[in-house]
């Protein structure tokens, strides 16, 4: 028990020991807080496995929940872009549907205008004039003849309109809008593609954005030429950009070649025709042009927000606004998109979520203070186990005291195993010991008889019986002593040192096959056939010697008990993988098995079902001193339900490393304790 926990220390009485009081002098005390901590060190496991669910419960809910939060908040941002799509087309339309109108009745004015006459005090300069001062948002009103020369032009800038000269007149026959307009019916009008006005071949500057909107010129069934109509889209574009500001939403415009018009950078604005080519939408966001591309609106997310996107087709549009009149798209391909930015958006929510955020704090700390409540109660109650555990030590005395008694009895028995192998050893060894003296005895009367007839006269026939006499009996004699041999040779197997044997790597299968020359070339005209199931790549560290011995012993086991009467058979021999630190052998046979009476005692010292044949009993019990001593592994025996039976050994692939036995060193032999099965 600490002494630096003085509280703990009680008297038989029940009060402190003065001693107890004290304290170290140059040791400061440890805080509430943290003698408390130390008071939970034996229950900090047990307190994990309560908190951490909750808090785990947390933090699967907070996602969650932020997640719900971000959509309820999200859903009006994305209700206020829809809205604001649907109010910039209706701008854009409105805007198209009163220059589609403009057109359209100057065309139809024009039309009854003389045409000879196109100077400035003539009645369609005047009307011309007129017109383009009563719109200043259109920039030039012109009439272009047939040939795609400019008849008449009327330039609107700063001050008043004003007719340009002849001089300044200009062939527009390669323009687009030209060609398209022209071949138009009467009282249609042409939209082009909106863009930078080009004056002789240069970009104007300061930027002028322009929309030319185009109506044929048709007098009494004869085309001569269009009118066209300039429109400055500086004044819609600003109302775009204020729409956008007002909003806190990106509006946006964007032309058929995927190039801003008005885009989110100012610097990428109209970067096609100034020669920024890199900045299209195509390489800065190659998703969002696709699905522009393919839908005619729809909406997408990704990193620069939610965008929501509308082509603008005057035909179609300006038909549903209800204004008349055949529309051609023409080259306009203006597409409309609307961004609600992250960051906007995050502005509008973060309260919100920093609510949802202290929320889920209260909740982790409210958490972290029940369990250190539970902690300290669980360390009360662990303090009181341990003061019972106290009071019982009498009785763990008792049961030491008990477990001494049964070591005792543990070290007898095996005494007494000893001595019953003693006892095995001098019956296996009294037979062919007692049968080689037998045979002795009868060599020697038989050569006292030969020394008598040498003296009465010996005869031939007399010589070869004594030969053939001792011939008989010295193979007996041959024969019992090569028992005995093997009889001590199994004997030593037993008690064989191991602080000889070497641990080293080598492949399963391999020291498998080389247990014996058999296992590589097994003789098909045995009435026994092999079949080896070995997987390959198996390595192990572990003693090659033994495991070989004891493939070696099940092999020679099965071939000498298993098919008694029985014409033939077949021996199975599996080795796979048991994990990453094992490896599993069955030696399996389709044989006659064991007794169920005898299974038990398989692997213990001189037991054998056949002695009357020679066996000796030890090599199943060799096996198992192998198996279970020197490489650290166990093995089960078990009859097969269809017949005959299987041995498991289950291997580690490290084998431990060896110790030498008390046994050995005392002169005994340590043939250990087989296991006894039911």
């Amino acid at each position: 028990m600490p002494a630096s926990n003085p509280s703990t220390i009680q008297t038989a009485a029940g009060s402190r020991p003065p001693f107890a009081l004290a304290s170290k002098p140059n040791r400061p005390p440890r805080s509430r807080w943290r003698r408390e901590f130390e008071a939970m060190r034996g229950v900090r496991r047990r307190l994990v496995f309560m908190v951490l669910p909750w808090l785990v419960l947390l933090l699967i809910l907070f996602p969650l929940a932020w997640h719900e939060l971000d959509a309820a908040l999200e859903g009006p941002l994305l209700r206020d872009r829809d809205d604001t799509v649907q109010d910039t087309s209706d701008i854009i339309v409105r805007t198209l549907g009163s220059l589609r109108r403009d057109v359209a009745f100057l065309s139809e004015l024009t039309a009854r205008q003389p045409l000879i006459d196109v100077s400035a005090n003539s009645s369609i300069a005047q009307l011309f004039t007129s017109f383009a001062a009563s719109a200043p948002q259109y920039d030039q009103v012109r009439w272009i003849d047939e040939t795609g020369m400019e008849r008449l032009r009327v330039n609107q800038r700063v001050g008043p309109p004003v007719v340009v000269s002849a001089a300044q007149l200009q062939n527009k026959g390669s323009r687009p809008y030209f060609h398209e307009a022209l071949r138009l019916p009467a009282g249609s009008v042409y939209f082009s593609e909106l863009d930078l006005n080009v004056e002789n071949g240069v970009i104007e500057r300061p930027l002028e954005p322009t929309l030319r909107v185009a109506s044929p010129l048709v007098v009494n069934g004869q085309r001569r030429g269009i009118v066209v109509i300039n429109y400055r889209a500086n004044r819609l574009l600003e109302r775009l950009a204020g729409l956008s500001r007002q909003q806190r939403i990106g509006v946006y415009l964007l032309n058929a070649q995927g190039y801003w018009i008005q885009g989110p950078n100012k610097a990428d604005d109209w970067a096609g025709q100034l020669g920024r080519t890199d900045r299209a939408l195509s390489h800065s966001q190659p998703a969002l042009w696709q699905a522009v591309q393919q839908e005619d609106h729809g909406e997408l997310r990704d990193a620069g927000g939610a965008w929501a996107f509308k082509r603008i087709t005057p035909g179609q549009d300006l038909t549903l606004a209800g204004v008349r009149g055949q529309v051609a798209d023409g080259a306009l391909g203006l597409r409309l998109l609307v961004r609600i930015d992250p960051e906007a958006a995050l502005q509008r929510t973060w309260r919100w979520k920093a609510v949802l955020a202290t929320i889920f704090a209260v909740a982790v700390l409210i958490t972290l203070r029940l369990g250190w409540q539970t902690g300290r109660n669980l360390a009360a109650r662990k303090a009181h186990e341990e003061e019972l555990q106290a009071a019982n030590s009498a009785l763990r005395q008792a049961n030491e005291q008990l477990q001494t008694v049964q070591t005792e009895l543990a070290r007898a028995d095996r005494l007494s195993s000893l001595g019953l192998m003693v006892a095995g050893v001098a019956h296996e060894l009294n037979t062919p010991l007692g049968t080689a003296t037998l045979a002795l005895s009868t060599v020697q009367q038989r050569l006292d008889v030969l020394a008598l007839l040498l003296k009465q006269g010996l005869r031939k026939s007399d010589l070869e019986d004594y030969v053939a006499s001792s011939h008989a009996a010295l193979d007996v004699v041959l024969t019992s002593l090569r028992r005995s041999a093997g009889i001590v040779q199994r004997f030593k197997q037993v008690a064989v040192d191991r602080t000889t044997m070497e641990q080293r790597r080598f492949d399963l299968a391999e020291i498998v096959l080389d247990a014996d020359p058999r296992l590589r070339k097994w003789d098909h005209g045995n009435p026994v056939q092999l079949k080896l199931d070995l997987a390959p790549g198996l390595q192990m560290e572990s003693y090659p010697g033994p495991l070989e011995q004891v493939i070696a012993n099940l092999l020679d086991n099965a071939l000498a008990h298993a098919f008694v009467n029985r014409p033939g058979g077949q021996i199975t021999v599996r080795a796979l993988a048991d994990g990453p630190d094992h490896v599993c052998i069955w030696f399996s046979d389709d044989g006659i098995g064991v007794p169920e009476s005898s299974l038990a005692r398989i692997f213990d010292p001189f037991y054998t079902t056949s002695r009357h044949s020679g066996g000796t009993g030890l090599g199943l019990h060799i096996v198992y001193q192998l198996v279970h001593d020197v490489l650290g592994g166990s093995i089960e025996a078990a009859n097969l339900a269809e017949g005959g039976m299987v041995f498991t050994l289950r291997l580690p692939r490290k084998a431990p490393l060896k110790k030498a036995s008390s046994a050995l060193s005392s002169g005994l032999l340590p043939l250990g304790e087989p296991p006894r099965r039911a």
